[in-house]
Parts: structure tokens; sequence; C-alpha cells
């Protein structure tokens, strides 16, 4: 209401203001005006007056301090108790409201839960994960990851079959749909080691951190939290998210790929479905790459400074 009430009054101060402007300059221009010239520039006279409210509009909107959205975790980023119902048991869940759109404008919203006594049962079992590849050592740690927490993570898989059915997708309109979900959660940083304060770190996370100091979470085994535990808490970074979106693809029967860099030490999806842009051929295979830790990149899409393919190599496939 207040919103309207400021506008209409910039518009009619901005008309105002812009007549008598008008009026002015046109007297400059032309000299003192007789009741024959006013009916013949009576044209330039509201061209003049249209031109300089409009250029009075610009100068107040630019003065305004606009409204801008908040850049801190929001209501659908929070996670909380709460309790369900399976059969006639209550159950304990971690659950998060999520409210997002894809990368094409179309709405979704679901619940992402998962059981508390899950989320105790897994939350630091990777600290037991035996190295058994040292060729493939994050292939193996994520497929140990997938097979262990998928499980486990049927609520999920529920929330995603219910928008799918819903809302008739198609393959690729199923994939956007989970993976610009997860690009919708906030990044995190993951580290082996404590969180330090921001000036501690390179300018990449030294900017992320002085915006954000709780977008960080220590002393996590590997730097990767496995997915229970992500969305028990909703930190994520890059393979934190791929791991997640590969359970959930892979459940649903896609050809999911994981790729890594060591050379932008960095983690994204690959999908083998028919596609435009970037791609990784791998036995005879192509995957389209996606980036999955911010928003608005769609299938075959990599940020600029990623986006060398020859350093991306798939560590893990599900097909």
């Amino acid at each position: 209401m207040f919103a309207v009430l400021f506008l209409t009054i910039n518009w009619v101060l901005a008309f105002i203001v812009s007549a008598i402007v008008s009026i002015l300059l046109a007297n400059k221009i032309a000299g003192k005006p007789t009741i024959g010239s006013l009916f013949k520039n009576v044209g330039f006279l509201f061209l003049l007056i249209i031109g300089i409210r409009f250029l009075l509009l610009f100068l107040i909107e630019f003065v305004t301090i606009p409204t801008t959205e908040e850049t801190t975790f929001k209501v659908e980023e929070g996670v909380a108790k709460s309790i369900i119902l399976e059969g006639i048991d209550s159950v304990s869940v971690y659950s998060s409201n999520r409210v997002w759109k894809d990368n094409y404008g179309n709405n979704y919203q679901g619940k992402l839960a998962v059981r508390e006594k899950d989320f105790l049962r897994l939350h630091k079992h990777i600290n037991s994960y035996k190295v058994t590849s040292s060729a493939n050592f994050w292939g193996s740690l994520y497929d140990y990851i997938d097979r262990t927490d998928t499980p486990s993570l049927d609520l999920v898989m529920a929330t995603f079959e219910e928008i799918h059915s819903r809302k008739n997708l198609n393959q690729m309109e199923f994939a956007e749909m989970v993976i610009s979900c997860i690009q919708d959660i906030p990044y995190a940083f993951v580290f082996q080691e404590a969180c330090l304060s921001a000036e501690n770190y390179e300018e990449s996370i030294r900017v992320i951190l002085e915006n954000c100091p709780e977008c960080c979470i220590g002393h996590v085994k590997y730097g990767i939290q496995n997915p229970v535990s992500f969305l028990q808490n909703l930190k994520g970074d890059c393979d934190t998210r791929t791991v997640l979106i590969y359970a959930i693809l892979k459940h649903f029967n896609y050809d999911v790929a994981i790729l890594n860099s060591e050379f932008y030490r960095h983690s994204i999806i690959g999908l083998n479905l028919p596609a435009k842009g970037l791609y990784k051929t791998y036995y005879g295979k192509k995957y389209v790459v996606w980036e999955t830790t911010a928003k608005y990149y769609t299938a075959g899409q990599l940020p600029y400074n990623f986006n060398d393919i020859t350093h991306w190599n798939v560590v893990l496939t599900s097909k």
C-alpha cells in the first residue's frame, strides 16, 4: 500500500515539475507565446513535458533506496525438527520446506526430510571409511557414501516422486527440477580442519565468509558431508551436493556421473541425456555437464572460469 502511494506521488510530482520546466524552456526557446503559437506548438510542448517527466522519474528511482532481497538464510533454508506418522508410529525428522524455481521459471515446493535416527546413525560414518582404491580415491569414496546413505533418503525420494507425478515432468524436466532444488540451497564450505575467520583465507573464500560467517562447517572427514548430514543442516559445498544429486538421480534410473577437477578443485554432475552444451565423453557416452553450487546454470553450462572440459575427469557413473 505504501509503495503504491509513494509511486503515485512520484508520478504526480514528476508531472508537475516537468510541466513547469517545459513551459519555462519553451518560453526561453521560442519567446513569449501568442494565442496562435500556443496551438501551433502544443505538440512540441507535450513531447517536451513527457521527456522531462521520464527523466525526472528516472532520477527519483535512482536516488530511492530499493528494497533488496535478503542474502542470509530465509525460512525455506531453515531445518526444523518435527514429527511425522509412519503407520502407527510417530517418527522424529529433520525437515526443510524448499520453495524454488527451476532455471526456466517453473515453481516448485516440497519438504526434504531425513529421520533423526538415520542422521544419528550415519552422520559420522565417513570417519570409518576404509580406503580401497588409491587410483580413484574420490570415486570409491562417493560410491561408498551413496550406497550407505541412499536407503535412508526414502522421504526425499518420495517428495521428488510426488512432484514428478503431479507436474507430469519428462526426463529432462525432472532432472532440472532436482538439480535446481539443490542449486537453490546457499553455498557453504565444508572443511576437514576448523573453520577460521574470513581474513585467514584466499580472496574467493574470504569474500563469501565475510558476507556469511556461518557458511562454513569444519572438522568433517575428507571435507564432504554425506547426504543425510547435508539435509540435516543444509550446509554443502560442491561434492557434498554432487553426491546427493547423484544418489537421487541414480535412484530414478538416470545414467549420471560425478566429474572432478584437481585443476579447478571442484566437482560437478554429468548426465547422459540429449542436450546442448558442454559434455565429457566417457567410454563412448556423452555426459552433459551441470554446475550444482549456484543458481541459473542449466545442462551444458559451466562458469567461464571452470569451463575447460579437458580439466574434468569422470570419477563415478551409475551405469
